[in-house]
């Protein structure tokens, strides 16, 4: 626990220390927007977003041209250039437009600080689909070694929804390209953790041709149905082990024989294992 509570305290710190950095630039300059150059900003390597729309950004530029830039975007200072932090959908409508120069809030961060901010406002806006977040997340455990309690702290949603989230990275690379594109949603991606790879990309293409419900496509999983006759396991141990994986926030596999079998539990990180044993030890005392 109090690895945890070290951690936390750390990005508030982290966090804290930015928000003085920009009021300290916008004390010195009496001003909080500066116009800087476009063609001297750099998108950052730790943006979340993967895919912007041309008709989104084709709107927004519409608009900026209509109405004016009504927020700044956030960048910081990197030598001579600027490194996005915050606004790359405005960045790139304002070089649609061919303007030279755009409004924005320069603050100081170093690396950390402007990955971090990038994701967290990122998945605060609710601005990405599930597969972004949930590597974004999975870039908060591995590259800050930040727990899944402290993420939930910070982009102010629950524990077992950041886990649930992370746990999207376990997805074979068609179901993680086919939520990415919003052609499935996270509730079918769930649905799907527990199978392998190719009943994952069997199951996810019927849903897309079919246009089948989450509730369809978890009666599909769990009937018994040729996929589940090509599988090793019966349904039994499929099903248990879909359970089991909900229940913990984390993949689960089970292998049995006549002499007994193995539980297999997959996890991240440290602090993903420290969550799951809570969640056992709970599971203890009820």
């Amino acid at each position: 626990m109090t690895k945890r509570k070290a951690l936390g305290s750390g990005l508030d710190s982290l966090l804290s220390s930015t928000r003085k950095g920009q009021q300290k630039v916008a004390d010195e300059t009496n001003t909080s927007p500066h116009q800087i150059p476009v063609h001297k900003i750099e998108k950052n390597r730790h943006q979340p977003r993967k895919i912007f729309r041309e008709d989104e950004i084709q709107q927004l530029a519409e608009s900026i041209h209509e109405n004016g830039q009504i927020a700044p975007i956030v960048v910081r200072k990197v030598g001579d250039r600027y490194e996005l932090i915050v606004g790359e959908r405005r960045w790139r409508a304002t070089q649609l437009l061919k303007k030279d120069t755009i409004n924005a809030i320069i603050i100081e961060a170093d690396d950390k600080t402007s990955a971090v901010l990038s994701i967290v406002e990122n998945v605060q806006r609710e601005d990405l689909n599930s597969m972004e977040e949930a590597e974004s997340l999975q870039r908060l455990v591995d590259e800050f070694k930040m727990s899944h309690e402290d993420i939930a702290r910070y982009v102010c949603k629950s524990r077992a929804h950041v886990s649930n989230l992370i746990r999207l990275n376990d997805l074979c690379d068609f179901a993680k390209d086919q939520l990415r594109l919003d052609k499935i949603s996270m509730g079918h991606a769930r649905a799907v953790l527990t199978l392998s790879n190719e009943q994952q990309i069997r199951i996810i293409k019927l849903c897309i041709s079919k246009n089948l419900s989450v509730r369809a496509a978890e009666n599909v999983i769990s009937s018994n149905n040729k996929i589940s006759k090509t599988s090793s396991k019966d349904q039994d141990t499929v099903i248990l082990e879909r359970q089991l994986t909900e229940l913990l926030g984390a993949k689960t596999n089970i292998s049995h024989s006549k002499n007994g079998g193995v539980v297999k539990i997959k996890y991240s990180s440290t602090s993903e294992l420290d969550g799951i044993i809570d969640k056992i030890r709970k599971i203890d005392t009820d």
